[in-house]
């Protein structure tokens, strides 16, 4: 930035001694903040080996120490440590694991070899046919330890399954310990427990850490919180920094609280507020004020800026996701081939369209590459490199050619149904001398005269669900519900819960899944019920090796597309937010949950992307499965005072005309007037 402090970012950076707690708004200039005040540390004559930074992820970290490098009169060569959770605990039990059990050269498990020891593990307790996918278990195991929960509080809690994760932790953890190793989680509870079992060792990192910064520190969970703690000790020099309102990671065990109750954990704590925004107009943040202060439970902020107002919010209903995505791609191409914002010329890259699930973006991928706009998604797969819909996608590859072994393997123990490597392996045998696909193989009586009698059920009804659906799988017509009995068959989507964790996942996937069968039922009307499976797939496959790539460099010219969580710590001079409908966003599985408020943080999160411009799409029936369902206007934007958004039909957009909510909301009557559902 090329700004200088405001008077609270100044009082920040004085700030050395004692516990502080920055509330920096989006946008308010954080990581400027927390360099500054490293250098006036070092002005001050703080040793930087007395210095430790830490924050999320390695490549903010290295951000942050090449930015402290280059402030005027500091020393390149004696930099603060600057560092994640993980890499300072690792850097710690690698001098001193000896003292709770392990050797100092303890390995780190991989994902394969924890999946790989779970599956063994299962074996062990006899839950190899349970149908739980060793990914739920580990999820599960993972939220323990960042609560920092032992196996036998889990076996003693109310949770669900609490007795059969309990047993599988206690064995995962006593394996893991029998071969020197820990996972990823184990680095931060391991350090606890290494400080709890050795108060002076403790005290000697006191000495050695007199300053600590911690950043993102609304995103910092219970084992966190204790690491922080203890660290600080008596003196209680901690910076944190961080914003409550953009607390988006409670799913996977960060605790607001932290930061909320900062004083209590840290008393006599300084609190400075950072609200002067420097990325967006007034116009954008006035809307987003409204939106987070109807959360009860925060430290209440008033972003503002002095880039002027700019351009109000613009909200646009359209009449489904097609014309939703129709809309979305031509509003790109204009404002990118003519510019009509300040007489700006804007670059692909420019524009982001954020969705609070994937399932939204099948549709609109599709649109981007008939128009030839070129797009990447960034933080998470293209739609169809979804893991639940590869699955579906084999399936569909496995009914139309039987002899797919690759397929195959892909989908014969998903979700799980006791068909591990022991079993593929007499398959693989058996087809070394018989020259037969394995899914033909399944039926042989010398494969299923050697199988437990659980698992010749689950093999007899796998290979009965593919002998149904690959019947006719060449002739045309009725795609939608040959697929649509075959995953039924094979429990797929009421199994989701065994294979994904938290439920959000699980719930997500099956939204995906729905999205995936409604493209099928499309393709069937489209088509005339003349194309076949192989038609359909090949159709996909050709579709996805046109424009639109995945996770591509950050400053390649493409529009963004992302969740909003993935968008977090981004920013764009144009943002479309679409989907904004009750039930998607906020999503029902939050609402059910009583989660409204981390929703709502999540849409402050989202709106505050935008500097320029900043756009909310939603519509008036959206097609789930074969089915199109009514939508009614998400919550959220009705918390936007008249006065702080425009609405405007897609027509509308890029002249004068707007019309009010109440407009709106006629308009949206006429159209579901026209409008008959499918029966």
């Amino acid at each position: 930035m090329s700004f200088k402090l405001n008077p609270q970012q100044q009082e920040a950076v004085d700030t050395i001694d004692g516990a502080l707690l920055i509330l920096a708004g989006a946008g308010t200039g954080k990581t400027r903040v927390i360099v500054q005040r490293t250098g006036n540390m070092l002005e001050h004559g703080i040793p930087a080996s007395s210095i430790l930074a830490v924050t999320f992820t390695n490549k903010a970290a290295k951000e942050m120490q090449e930015r402290i490098a280059a402030l005027p009169n500091v020393n390149p060569e004696e930099l603060p440590m600057v560092c994640t959770f993980h890499s300072i605990c690792s850097s710690i039990l690698r001098r001193h694991a000896d003292k709770i059990g392990f050797t100092k050269n303890f390995t780190l498990a991989t994902d394969g070899y924890r999946h790989g020891l779970l599956r063994e593990i299962a074996n062990e307790l006899s839950l190899a046919n349970s149908g739980i996918d060793p990914t739920a278990w580990l999820a599960d195991i993972g939220m323990a330890k960042a609560n920092m929960l032992s196996p036998q509080q889990v076996y003693d809690s109310n949770m669900p399954n609490a007795t059969v994760i309990g047993s599988v932790y206690a064995r995962y953890q006593e394996r893991l310990k029998y071969m020197n190793m820990m996972d990823f989680d184990d680095l931060l509870c391991r350090t606890v427990e290494l400080w709890d079992t050795c108060p002076d060792l403790l005290a000697s990192y006191q000495d050695m850490y007199r300053f600590l910064m911690i950043d993102e520190y609304q995103d910092t969970n219970h084992v966190q919180l204790e690491l922080v703690v203890k660290l600080a000790g008596d003196r209680r020099n901690v910076c944190a920094v961080g914003d409550d309102d953009q607390s988006i990671y409670g799913w996977r065990g960060a605790n607001q609280e932290n930061i909320l109750q900062f004083e209590n954990y840290f008393p006599g704590a300084k609190v400075i507020f950072l609200e002067q925004n420097y990325r967006s107009t007034n116009s954008i943040l006035k809307a987003a004020n409204c939106v987070i202060s109807h959360n009860s439970q925060r430290r209440v902020k008033n972003l503002w800026s002095a880039n002027g107002e700019g351009e109000k919010p613009i909200g646009v209903r359209c009449e489904d996701e097609h014309k939703e995505a129709q809309f979305i791609a031509t509003t790109i191409r204009n404002l990118a081939c003519k510019g009509t914002l300040l007489d700006k010329k804007y670059a692909w890259r420019d524009f982001a369209v954020l969705y609070r699930t994937t399932s939204l973006a099948r549709v609109l991928e599709k649109t981007l590459r008939s128009m030839n706009v070129p797009f990447l998604t960034r933080g998470s797969e293209s739609f169809y490199e979804r893991k639940e819909i590869l699955d579906l996608i084999s399936m569909m590859e496995l009914a139309a050619n039987p002899q797919n072994d690759m397929a195959f393997r892909r989908i014969v123990n998903v979700p799980p149904r006791g068909i591990g490597d022991a079993t593929l392996g007499r398959l693989d045998k058996l087809a070394v001398i018989t020259h037969q696909p394995l899914l033909e193989l399944l039926s042989d009586n010398d494969f299923i005269k050697d199988c437990s009698p659980e698992n010749r059920q689950s093999i007899s009804d796998f290979a009965d669900a593919f002998r149904r659906c690959s019947q006719g799988a060449d002739k045309p017509g009725a795609i939608y519900l040959r697929v649509k009995r075959l995953i039924d068959d094979l429990h797929y989507i009421e199994k989701l819960p065994n294979m994904y964790r938290p439920r959000s996942n699980a719930i997500m996937c099956k939204e995906n899944i729905e999205e995936f069968l409604s493209s099928l039922d499309e393709y069937d009307q489209t088509h005339h019920n003349r194309g076949t499976i192989a038609n359909f797939l090949q159709e996909i496959m050709l579709q996805e090796n046109k424009q639109g790539k995945n996770d591509g460099e950050e400053n390649e010219n493409a529009v963004n597309l992302m969740t909003v969580h993935a968008s977090k710590g981004l920013e764009f001079p144009t943002v479309f937010i679409m989907g904004f409908e009750q039930g998607l966003f906020p999503h029902q599985m939050a609402l059910d949950e009583g989660n409204e408020a981390e929703e709502r943080r999540l849409c402050y999160v989202a709106m505050t992307r935008a500097r320029e411009r900043l756009f909310f799409t939603y519509t008036t029936h959206r097609k789930i499965m074969n089915a199109y369902c009514c939508k009614k206007l998400s919550r959220f934007l009705n918390e936007i005072p008249d006065e702080n958004i425009d609405y405007k039909t897609p027509e509308q957009v890029g002249n004068s005309q707007s019309v009010s909510k109440d407009q709106g909301e006629a308009n949206m009557a006429m159209l579901l007037a026209r409008f008959k559902p499918k029966n």
